[in-house]
């Protein structure tokens, strides 16, 4: 009994902790859905350890506590699955988790409404946690990009927990044989040994996580436009830098673009600095549509963009600049008020072999400004290709 009571108030602390510090995350970090979602996962998972602690004191109360305990176990783990799914952008489906939380809740209770009580009421509850850390599992593993470490981590923390949940799962059952007091004991072992270590780790995991996107969050702010969601400078220079290296070890033609609105100042002049900010996010909106995956887009000064086009010769650039500036040259409008807009290109090829890729690079790019300030003085609204 007294080790039974050490765990369960080791876990009730534990448990306290990590809702208190997701919901923290979810305030500091721009109240994130997920981050609420795992917050009262754990806020309700101490409350099922409370609930088994006053269960163990006052065993009276177990027909009254128990029922509604076992909705503190199902709760956490549909929530878990929730929160992973809202990480990663998914419909969370409430109406559907709480419709199988609820099918749970009442398989699981059955016992408690028959004489003898048939036990399966840990099986129910391991079962239905499995299928939610699976997919939970599923939502955090991405499938258009690498995986990250803390994802690692929290896969990792999750598979551990559903091991664990069949092995009680096992033993529960092994342990409804009659005849057999000792695999009650051994149930009871594993699940007294095995909670908290399983429970930490995931907990961890899940900080780990958000920390993480956070991180990540930060990487993006540092390397994009906030206004036209395009690299910035020095995420363009980097992400360039890759891509020239790689053309290079692959002997693939690269080619390298340089954009700037015409007369933007008069823009801003005319119709405002709302209608420039909307000039510039519709450049970038034609740019970005007329790129092709592997492509790399920035925005690299008040008006102008750079461009690095994967594969792609110096003449094929020229002529896919051509094509978006002509559908720049359409226009477009702010406020129902017709702004008229151009922009002028210039375009290089980007050499396979000579100095490193840092210079080659910016070898490129001056020569692609070079007939960039070409389409300007012959009148502006139109591509050069660097000779």
């Amino acid at each position: 009994m007294q080790g039974y009571a050490i765990i369960s108030g080791t876990m009730l602390v534990i448990s306290l902790i990590l809702s208190g510090a997701m919901a923290i995350a979810w305030i500091s970090l721009g109240r994130q859905s997920h981050a609420l979602s795992w917050s009262i996962a754990y806020l309700c998972y101490g409350v099922e350890i409370l609930a088994q602690a006053i269960e163990a004191i006052r065993p009276a109360t177990s027909d009254i506590i128990g029922p509604f305990e076992l909705l503190f176990v199902l709760a956490p783990a549909a929530l878990v699955a929730i929160g992973a799914r809202q990480r990663v952008g998914l419909p969370a489906r409430y109406r559907l988790f709480l419709t199988a939380t609820l099918v749970a809740l009442v398989i699981g209770d059955l016992p408690y409404l028959f004489p003898g009580r048939l036990g399966w009421t840990s099986t129910t509850s391991g079962l239905f946690t499995i299928v939610m850390l699976l997919i939970a599992t599923s939502a955090i593993m991405p499938r258009i990009r690498r995986v990250e470490p803390a994802e690692w981590a929290v896969t990792g923390a999750i598979s551990v927990f559903i091991l664990f949940e069949l092995l009680l799962i096992i033993t529960d059952l092994a342990s409804q044989v009659p005849g057999h007091p000792e695999r009650r004991e051994l149930f009871l072992t594993i699940y007294l040994i095995g909670l908290t270590p399983v429970f930490v780790a995931n907990g961890i995991g899940a900080i780990l996580l958000l920390a993480s996107d956070v991180a990540e969050q930060l990487r993006r702010l540092a390397a994009n436009d906030p206004l036209t969601g395009v690299l910035n400078r020095r995420g363009f220079h980097d992400a360039a830098l890759r891509a020239v290296s790689n053309g290079r070890r692959q002997r693939q033609p690269i080619a390298v673009a340089i954009a700037d609105i015409d007369n933007f100042k008069s823009i801003n002049d005319r119709y405002g600095h709302t209608a420039g900010d909307g000039t510039l996010s519709f450049i970038s909106g034609c740019l970005t549509r007329g790129l092709r995956g592997g492509d790399v887009i920035g925005r690299i000064g008040g008006e102008e963009f750079a461009l690095l086009l994967v594969n792609s010769s110096a003449q094929q650039a020229a002529e896919a600049m051509e094509r978006i500036r002509a559908e720049i040259a359409a226009g477009f409008s702010e406020d129902g008020a017709p702004v008229p807009v151009t922009a002028s290109f210039g375009a290089a090829a980007i050499p396979l072999s000579g100095g490193t890729s840092e210079q080659v690079l910016a070898e490129a790019m001056d020569r692609a400004d070079k007939a960039l300030y070409r389409s300007k003085l012959e009148g502006r609204n139109r591509t050069t290709l660097a000779s």
